[in-house]
């Protein structure tokens, strides 16, 4: 693995996010006569897509008109609220970003998969639209058929009023839940403190990585040639993609302890590119080594119901196959410290709340793609990196996460930690400072 691999990913997802950012970014206001706290405020919510991490589903209904929920650029896409429990619903208050639908239908149900319409529109304006209904149903869903521009679809908030109570329910999100192991119960301790660094080849490498103060690290690798391993720190290996699963990488992946992780990316072609069937069917073999195995780490969309991630689950589960942690990548454009920090824990928090599994979270950084490749400044990167390792670290289903890496640019910003002459970055400085 090298610096320059990842960077290649992130600027085709640059081209994705740019489209998206174009479409709008003026937040509505909230709705008059929505002064009430909406019975779907804070639920359990899934939808078929999210554009990226910090578009997540669960920002249509946080109650906050600045954030949102934006899908990938198909049709059909939707949203679906769980309300907990079977409730009477008057109203359903749509609050549209610019890239709305022309074409939709709302529709509850009670589970079990049948699905009653209650509102249906083909001459959608967008805005802010209030449906009055007389309806009765545990699960509301917008289900949009048609796009009004070749963007997707998105909601600053969708909102669900009628009598019930608005605690939030204890019952989880009606999902396959995979087949779990005395190893991923989600408030155990882990055996090596949290904090951990993606490393690649750099002067002076193992000098970085034993200052950086990081309890374990990985290379993208099933070994760590030309690395000391601080004796404070482990080594965690990796399969990497389809071709990383021979006999050799695996007996290298045993010996080098008691975790190992997944494949790199596969729902990206830059990365290792693996059909969910094609990680399915070699996931016996890595299994076979009897270490701690992470899901395959995919590049977003780790919380969509339908996504790759959701998909491999399902069929481990169904197979019966062992998956004793879920493993996360996540990249934030928005270079203020506690936006980013909370977009970040809640993408992380609908993943857990997906799968009840323990969560490692082996790539994260700061770096803008709307529009080309844009860092924020030294200063920012480092007031993220605490703010979040803060946060990751008061999070007990958070078992471990990496920074996005070790080396960074001598002559230019970037994400790393630590210059080739040894020097600590700003965020090297923060790092060090964080607890393991």
């Amino acid at each position: 693995m090298s610096e320059t691999v990842p960077r290649v990913r992130r600027a085709v997802l640059g081209s994705v996010l740019a489209v998206v950012l174009g479409a709008g970014l003026v937040a509505g206001a909230v709705p008059a006569g929505a002064a009430e706290t909406p019975l779907s405020q804070g639920r359990a919510v899934t939808a078929s897509s999210s554009e990226r991490g910090d578009l997540s589903p669960a920002a249509a209904v946080d109650g906050k008109p600045g954030t949102r929920w934006s899908s990938k650029f198909s049709d059909p896409q939707w949203l679906q609220v769980d309300l907990g429990q079977a409730t009477a619903i008057k109203r359903i208050v749509l609050n549209w970003e610019r890239a709305y639908a022309t074409s939709f239908q709302l529709q509850t149900s009670n589970g079990g998969g049948a699905w009653t319409t209650i509102h249906t529109t083909t001459a959608g304006k967008g805005g802010v639209q209030t449906v009055n209904v007389s309806a009765t149903g545990r699960y509301v869903r917008l289900y949009a058929t048609k796009r009004s521009s070749i963007y997707g679809v998105s909601l600053w908030e969708f909102q669900v009023f009628g009598t019930g109570s608005t605690t939030t329910p204890s019952t989880q999100p009606t999902t396959p839940t995979p087949t779990s192991s005395p190893s991923s119960t989600p408030t155990s301790t882990p055996a090596v403190g949290k904090k951990g660094v993606g490393v690649w080849q750099m002067p002076n490498v193992s000098t970085a990585l034993a200052n950086s103060g990081a309890s374990w690290y990985y290379t993208w690798s099933t070994n760590h040639n030309g690395i000391t391993t601080p004796a404070s720190a482990q080594f965690v290996p990796m399969i990497w993609g389809a071709a990383s699963v021979t006999d050799k990488n695996l007996a290298e992946a045993k010996n080098a302890g008691p975790y190992l992780l997944g494949f790199n990316e596969p729902d990206m072609k830059e990365q290792s590119n693996m059909s969910v069937e094609s990680a399915l069917s070699l996931w016996p073999k890595l299994m076979a080594t009897g270490q701690k195995l992470g899901s395959p780490a995919v590049a977003w969309g780790g919380n969509n119901a339908g996504g790759w991630l959701d998909r491999f689950m399902s069929g481990a589960a169904s197979r019966g196959y062992r998956v004793d942690f879920i493993t996360l990548h996540w990249y934030g454009g928005d270079f203020r410290a506690d936006a980013a920090t909370n977009q970040l824990k809640s993408y992380i928090q609908a993943v857990y709340d997906r799968y009840k599994k323990p969560i490692w979270l082996t790539e994260f950084a700061l770096i803008d793609f709307s529009n080309g490749v844009r860092h924020p400044t030294e200063a920012q990167q480092a007031a993220f990196l605490t703010s979040a390792t803060q946060m990751l670290g008061s999070l007990p289903y958070v078992h471990r996460y990496a920074w996005f890496g070790l080396p960074a640019k001598d002559n230019e910003i970037s994400t790393g930690l630590f210059r080739s002459n040894g020097t600590a970055t700003p965020a090297g400085r923060a790092f060090q400072a964080a607890p393991r």
